[in-house]
């Protein structure tokens, strides 16, 4: 038998979550996750992935029932994986639950939020908040930025890894009272990663410590981590300060220089109650940051940037983040990644067209989406070229015509006449 996560002691008697997550609430939740399509999350501690998981359902979800409802259902513990991130010697870190608790945690998000039990919903919370996300957070930010002055930006340190655990439970049973689902949600909040020898260090280094924080990965900790900040949300709205919250990421907006280092204060102030910071004021490498009136500002991976010409702020892709996407295309799509990926050429063609569909479509409506539509179309003739001269030699394409350049999909690999760029130089 795996080692679960190990059951705090409950000093209430609750009802067992028999209709909450009865069997037909928990195959609704199975088929509605990512785990019954085609591209699954990861198994857990326990090897099962959701493959196999899928094919003995019925059986599956009789167990979990059987468990959830004499009350012997016990979480497993999480799975670490550390992931690369791009352009960078850090990690970050994923905690995989098996796929049995990603079951149970989906059902009960479901139940809080077409209920909406927790008091999470409000005017500054754009993530993790049904009917929301990035786009409606950006569009809400822009329109801020044109109505204020000055605006702070900043995040909260380790924002995940240093939420009091204890307050968390306190806010869930406050909420939830003596709901059948309480202490199977403090179960959750408790959970920890199966560590060894190897990961034990890189745990340490990603600054986890054991019963405090909640871990990324699990469904229910982005519902949880917003309701750890419900008060801090309402505090803004007592003071009739305007903000934008993603997560962790905030952009508040002022009238006057002055308001906003009295702000960074409140902040401060308000976060600490909770142990929790957010990084000084600092030069352009800290990530608080107080903008003046017509200085661009980068939020959730958009610049939102003073254009003249149109009299206020537009959003933009920016020319870093720009080069950015290309450097990351050339570098997946590079004939030595694609061998050792064990990936062929039709199958490299089709996910290099998905990957730049994607993005086009994930940047439509931002001010210089043309010159990003430019670049990356010339990343991807660059690319394939550069596939070509890796097979067949350099030189390869010098005496192709045009129309067979076009055929092979390279058409002229001369980038249009410098693209002027609508908003300035970032």
């Amino acid at each position: 038998m795996l080692d679960p996560t190990p059951a705090r002691t409950e000093a209430t008697s609750y009802p067992k979550p028999a209709k909450i997550l009865s069997r037909s609430n928990l195959y609704l939740a199975w088929k509605s996750s990512r785990d019954a399509t085609s591209n699954p999350g990861r198994p857990g501690i326990d090897g099962l992935t959701a493959e196999r998981f899928g094919a003995r359902i019925e059986e599956q979800i009789s167990a979990l029932s059987s468990e959830l409802r004499t009350g012997t259902y016990r979480p497993y513990r999480l799975r670490p994986v550390f992931i690369p991130k791009p352009d960078s010697s850090k990690e970050r870190l994923i905690c995989i639950p098996a796929v049995r608790d990603r079951v149970v945690q989906k059902a009960i998000v479901s139940y809080l939020v077409t209920t909406e039990k927790f008091p999470i919903e409000n005017e500054f919370s754009f993530g993790f908040v049904r009917g929301r996300g990035t786009l409606h957070a950006i569009e809400r930010a822009l329109e801020l930025r044109n109505r204020y002055a000055w605006c702070l930006k900043t995040d909260i340190e380790a924002f995940f890894d240093r939420i009091s655990r204890s307050d968390a439970k306190l806010r869930v049973s406050k909420s939830l009272k003596n709901s059948s689902l309480t202490p199977l949600v403090h179960q959750f909040i408790d959970c920890e990663i199966k560590s060894n020898i190897t990961t034990r260090s890189k745990l340490l280094k990603q600054g986890i410590v054991a019963g405090r924080g909640l871990r990324q990965g699990m469904p229910l900790s982005p519902i949880l981590a917003n309701l750890v900040l419900s008060e801090f949300d309402a505090a803004f709205r007592r003071e009739r300060i305007d903000m934008v919250r993603y997560a962790d990421d905030l952009l508040v907006f002022f009238n006057s220089k002055r308001a906003a280092r009295e702000g960074f204060e409140f902040i401060k102030a308000q976060l600490g109650a909770q142990g929790l910071t957010i990084p000084e004021l600092g030069d352009e490498s800290s990530k608080t940051q107080i903008v003046a009136s017509e200085q661009p500002v980068s939020f959730l991976g958009l610049q939102l940037a003073y254009s003249g010409s149109r009299g206020g702020y537009v959003k933009k892709v920016g020319r870093k983040l720009i080069a950015k996407i290309r450097a990351r295309l050339e570098n997946e799509f590079n004939f030595d990644t694609l061998r050792k990926q064990k990936v062929n050429f039709q199958q490299a063609n089709t996910e290099l067209s998905i990957a730049i569909s994607s993005c086009l479509s994930a940047y439509r409506g931002t001010d210089d989406f043309m010159i990003l539509n430019s670049e990356l179309r010339h990343t991807a003739r660059k690319v394939l070229e550069g596939i070509y001269e890796d097979v067949f030699g350099v030189g390869v394409l010098d005496n192709v015509s045009l129309a067979g350049r076009e055929f092979l999909g390279l058409g002229s690999l001369a980038l249009p006449a410098e693209n002027s760029d609508p908003v300035g130089a970032d």
